[in-house]
């Protein structure tokens, strides 16, 4: 008995050197590519935030808006929006790849100087904002709207003339 679990012994220590002898000295695996082409991200400003003619109030200090969802401008506390003047949001059509998630960044607010020493500071109100997504699907064009309101005080001390200034609106896909 003695001699056969030696004999057995013996076998099992050469099958396992045999076994690792045809032990494998390298491996193979596959990788796949992929890529999504999507057409550029683009902004196009269709209309400016035009406020038009806006009478100051005697004492004290109005306010002026136009909100993001229509192009008509409201006066409170004094201050008068003169009708027959054009008045608009600002407006914009942001085109990309359908369906595709985009961050809108709209300052919280912009400078209109009279080119002089008086200044307005408008406080912006934008119907998007943070992520949104393109309409349409994935290899197609994909739109979407923007619309920019906006607000300011107006004291009776503010110099009269002409105000303007501009702000910039970023698009970028997420």
């Amino acid at each position: 008995m003695k001699k056969f679990l030696a004999v057995a012994t013996i076998c099992a220590t050469s099958f396992g050197l045999t076994s690792a002898a045809s032990a494998q000295s390298s491996a193979t695996a596959s990788a796949n590519g992929s890529v999504t082409i999507i057409r550029p991200i683009t902004i196009t400003k269709t209309s400016d935030l035009a406020f038009g003619r806006i009478v100051k109030p005697s004492s004290g200090t109005g306010s002026v808006a136009i909100a993001d969802v229509a192009d008509t401008v409201s006066a409170s506390a004094g201050a008068v929006a003169l009708s027959g003047i054009t008045t608009s949001r600002a407006k914009f059509t942001i085109d990309g790849e359908g369906a595709q998630i985009i961050t809108v960044n709209v300052p919280a607010s912009f400078s209109m100087s009279d080119g002089g020493s008086g200044s307005i500071s408008v406080t912006l109100d934008p119907d998007l904002g943070g992520t949104t997504t393109l309409s349409n699907t994935l290899a197609s064009a994909g739109s979407v709207a923007l619309n920019v309101g906006g607000s300011f005080s107006l004291p009776d001390s503010q110099a009269t003339g002409a105000y303007s200034g501009s702000f910039a609106v970023t698009v970028a896909y997420q």
